[in-house]
């Protein structure tokens, strides 16, 4: 049954800083400049950067759509389902996947075409995903399936594995996708356009799994948080060559969370461990280049800037850390604390982070590290 959008409202005007629903702790000199703010409401979920520069905000049902000033273009209503992370078509026209159905929002936020699936799909997906990959298409989890879908028109293929679809990532060349089935554990499968096994690696059955590619698409890394840890079962980092699976090297933790991993423009890679450890890991090898214990953090992953500032999201503050020394440069504490991983703005010095009170806020480093 495909889910209907409704526009809620397209209001072109300006952003005004809201300094009292969104006050940092009060400092002499602050090391960083808000450059504005946005009350955009509660979200679980990272504000995504578009190829233009524009930020999208993705709150309950809600998708909101600002410019790099902070002045909101549109709002949009998703009548149902979950709201995932946008796919972005050169024409300026956003895909937006929901639990049952995938939705174009037209660039000054009218509805567009749209996918939908049975009422029937069974399963479940752990997060509402879809990647643009190999033949140009949209690869889609519903349910517990993977659909092939050329943009504006049909379905070409579908495959269902497993009882649960954890995560789907692709390049020009393959599709990832990771499910799991009960008692029988996870796999992670590279597909073809048409739906073609490449290559398979098999774990243990996972809690979480993150899916990351190189720029290059050379190398996908893979951030496995398995349902039990033990010694043989770790939450571990992979970093696995995408034509052949082989698998290029491994970190494994011993705490038994994990964040996504963000890849830095340093070749880094950053992420957060039992809600307490920054960790970067050299992207090329998997060395340890330093591990950094913080207090209270939320979970989610961090950001760096093309300056060497990491930011580092915790439940009451937001830490700035040095990537060249591994040091905490500085703290502030922000209402409602960081509850999702930030965004890196076009400009590579601006960060972009929603409160837990659901303010968007746009903060710069006054200097480098």
């Amino acid at each position: 049954v495909m889910r209907v959008l409704r526009l809620v409202t397209a209001i072109l005007c300006p952003a005004f800083v809201l300094a009292a629903a969104f006050a940092p702790a009060a400092q002499a000199a602050r090391p960083y400049k808000i450059l504005w703010q946005h009350v955009g409401g509660k979200t679980a979920l990272p504000p995504v950067v578009s190829p233009w520069g524009d930020i999208f905000l993705l709150g309950g049902n809600a998708v909101q759509r600002l410019d790099p000033n902070g002045r909101l273009l549109w709002s949009f209503n998703v009548s149902g389902g979950r709201p995932g992370r946008p796919l972005f078509f050169t024409d300026g026209s956003v895909f937006l996947p929901t639990d049952r159905a995938l939705y174009e929002i037209k660039p000054y936020g009218r509805q567009g075409w749209s996918f939908g699936v049975l009422a029937g799909e069974q399963g479940k997906t752990a997060v509402p995903a879809a990647a643009r990959g190999p033949g140009d298409l949209f690869y889609v989890l519903m349910g517990r399936s993977l659909y092939a879908v050329a943009p504006r028109q049909n379905m070409i293929w579908y495959v269902t594995e497993g009882d649960a679809a954890l995560a789907v990532d692709a390049d020009r060349h393959r599709v990832y996708l990771v499910h799991t089935a009960r008692d029988a554990g996870s796999t992670l499968l590279a597909l073809d356009a048409r739906a073609n096994v490449l290559w398979r690696m098999g774990f243990a059955e996972l809690n979480r799994i993150y899916l990351n590619l190189s720029a290059d698409g050379k190398v996908l890394y893979a951030v496995v948080v398995p349902g039990k840890t033990d010694e043989r079962n770790r939450a571990a980092v992979y970093a696995l060559d995408t034509a052949t699976g082989t698998r290029l090297w491994r970190h494994s933790f011993p705490q038994q969370e994990l964040s996504d991993a963000h890849l830095g423009p340093d070749g880094v890679l950053y992420l957060v461990a039992g809600k307490r450890y920054l960790y970067a890991l050299d992207a090329a090898t998997g060395e340890e280049k330093f591990s950094l214990p913080l207090l209270d953090l939320s979970g989610a992953a961090p950001a760096a800037d093309r300056r060497g500032i990491v930011y580092v999201p915790g439940k009451e503050r937001l830490y700035a850390v040095s990537s060249r020394t591994g040091r905490l440069l500085w703290e502030d504490r922000f209402d409602g604390g960081i509850p999702a991983s930030p965004a890196i703005a076009h400009d590579g010095l601006t960060v972009y982070f929603v409160s837990g009170k659901g303010v968007l806020c746009a903060l710069r480093a006054e200097e480098a590290p």
